[in-house]
C-alpha cells in the first residue's frame, strides 16, 4: 500500500492524529475510572456512623470491661458474677462476631440439669429450651432473674387471661400478686403445671376451709372431687363473689337440676321445684343457697348452718330451731298469747306454740312449711313426708283466718278476730 503525500494526505494526517489522541484520552480515562472503582470495591462503605474493625478474640475479664451493663445488677448468673464469659460466649479466632458456644442442648442445661426436672406436664418454653424468655441469663434485679417481677410476666404471653382480667369484677388475690403461688414455671405432675392438687393447694391459703372439710361430719361431694374446689369456683377471676363461676343459685342448680342421691337419702330436683312453685322462700330470692346451707361443709345435716329439727315432731328448745330462729322472732315460739307476732293466731291465742312448743312432741317447722318454695302463700306445703306417706296439709286461707283437713287431725278453723278454732 502506499501513502501519498500530497495536499490531500496532508489533510488526512491531521485527522489521523487527531483521533489518535482522541483515543489515548479516553483510553487513559477509562483506566483511571477503573483503578478508582478497584480501590472502591477493596475499602468499606462508610455510611453513617463510625466504623470499627472486626472483634479479636478476648478474655472474658476483658469482656466485662466493655459490657459492663450486662452484669451491672444485683442478681446475677453465677457465670456472669465470675467472669466466666466463655463458658457461653466465643469469639471466632478470626475475629467477628461473638456467638454462643456450641451444645448438643440449651446452654442453660450445663449447669442446670434437666434430669432434675421429671413430671408429667412441662411449660411451653421450658421442654423447648427457650429459658431466655422468662429469665435474663446474665441477671437482673428480680428474684430467680426473672425479666418482670409478679404476674405480669405470664400475661405477657398469656394474653388471653389479660383481657379477662381487665373486665372482671372480682380477682383472686393470688392471680394477681403471683402466679408462681399456684404454678410451677417449669413442670409439675399436676394439670395446669399447679404445684399441687387442689384442694390441698387451695388450703395453704383457705386453711379453714380446708380444716372443716378433713373433720366435718358432712362434706360437700364437689369440694372432694376431681377438680375440687374447680367445680364450682374459678381459681383466676371472675363477675360473682366468691369467684363463683356462676351466681349462688345458678352454682347450685348446675347439679340440683336433678334427684341426687346422697349416702342417706335423695334430694329433689329442685330447679323443677323452683320453677313449678311461684312463692320462693326468702334465701331463694335473693338467690343465695348459701344462708341456709354451708357449700363445702357442715356439722348438720344436709349442709345446713345451723341446726334445724331433722323429724316430724321434736322437743322444743330454742337450739333445735336456731336455724329458722336466724331470720325469724323466736317469739314467734315462745309466747303464748300474741296480737302481733304472727298472724297464725285464733284471737290473741298463738297457734305456732300450741304447734311447736311441746315437750316431747312438738310438730317441727317442716310439719307445715316447705322450705324453698311453695305453691300457695307463707310457704305452706300440699303435703310433708311423714315416714312412707306424704300427709296431706290441705290448708286454706281466709280473709281473717284459714281452715286446715291434715292428715293428723280433723278440721280446724281459726279467726284472727273472733277468737274462735
Amino acid at each position: 500500500m502506499y501513502l501519498r503525500l500530497d495536499s490531500r494526505s496532508r489533510n488526512s494526517g491531521q485527522i489521523r492524529d487527531r483521533i489518535v489522541r482522541t483515543l489515548f484520552t479516553g483510553f487513559m480515562g477509562l483506566a483511571l475510572l477503573v483503578s478508582c472503582r478497584t480501590l472502591s470495591a477493596q475499602e468499606p462503605n462508610p455510611g453513617p456512623g463510625p466504623i470499627y474493625g472486626p472483634h479479636s478474640p478476648l478474655g472474658s475479664r476483658e469482656c466485662t470491661d466493655c459490657h459492663k451493663r450486662a452484669v451491672s445488677t444485683t442478681l446475677r448468673c453465677l457465670a456472669a458474677k465470675t467472669d466466666l464469659c466463655e463458658f457461653c460466649h466465643q469469639v471466632p479466632p478470626e475475629g467477628g462476631l461473638a456467638q454462643q458456644v456450641r451444645s448438643s442442648e440449651p446452654l442453660c442445661f450445663k449447669c442446670h440439669k434437666r434430669d432434675q426436672f421429671k413430671a408429667n406436664y412441662a411449660h411451653g418454653p421450658f421442654i423447648a429450651g427457650a429459658c431466655v424468655t422468662c429469665h435474663d441469663p446474665h441477671g437482673g434485679e428480680v428474684p430467680g432473674m426473672l425479666r418482670i417481677a409478679g404476674s405480669q410476666l405470664c400475661l405477657d404471653c398469656h394474653k388471653d387471661f389479660s383481657a379477662r382480667f381487665s373486665n372482671a369484677s372480682f380477682r383472686h388475690k393470688a392471680a394477681v400478686n403471683n402466679c408462681l403461688d399456684c404454678h410451677s414455671p417449669h413442670m409439675s405432675d399436676q394439670r395446669h403445671l399447679l404445684k399441687s392438687a387442689p384442694p390441698g393447694l387451695c388450703g395453704k391459703c383457705h386453711q379453714g376451709i380446708i380444716g372443716d372439710l378433713q373433720t366435718a361430719a358432712v362434706i360437700h361431694s364437689p369440694a372432694r372431687e376431681t377438680p375440687s374446689c374447680m367445680n364450682c369456683h374459678d381459681p383466676h377471676m371472675a363477675k360473682e363473689k366468691s369467684l363463683l363461676l356462676a351466681d349462688r343459685l345458678d352454682s347450685c342448680l348446675k347439679c340440683h337440676d336433678k334427684p341426687v342421691k346422697g349416702a342417706k337419702e335423695e334430694f329433689a330436683d329442685m330447679k323443677k321445684l323452683l320453677e313449678a312453685n311461684p312463692y320462693p322462700h326468702g334465701p331463694i330470692q335473693s338467690r343465695d343457697c348459701s344462708t341456709c346451707h354451708n357449700p363445702h361443709s357442715s356439722s348438720y345435716s344436709r349442709l345446713l348452718t345451723n341446726q334445724y329439727a331433722p323429724g316430724f315432731y321434736a322437743p322444743f328448745f330454742i337450739s333445735n330451731y336456731s336455724l329458722c330462729f336466724r331470720c325469724h322472732d323466736a317469739v314467734l315460739a315462745t309466747e303464748e298469747h300474741t296480737t302481733s307476732t304472727t298472724e297464725f293466731r285464733d284471737g290473741d291465742r298463738n297457734l305456732h306454740y300450741v304447734h311447736v312448743s311441746k315437750a316431747s312432741h312438738g310438730r317441727t317447722c317442716r310439719s307445715c312449711h316447705e322450705v324453698h318454695a311453695s305453691s300457695g302463700q307463707k310457704h305452706i306445703a300440699k303435703t310433708v313426708p311423714f315416714g312412707n306417706w306424704e300427709l296431706p296439709v290441705q290448708y286454706e286461707k281466709t280473709e281473717d283466718g284459714g281452715t286446715c283437713t291434715p292428715g293428723c287431725h280433723t278440721v280446724q278453723k281459726y279467726s284472727r278476730q273472733q277468737g274462735k278454732q
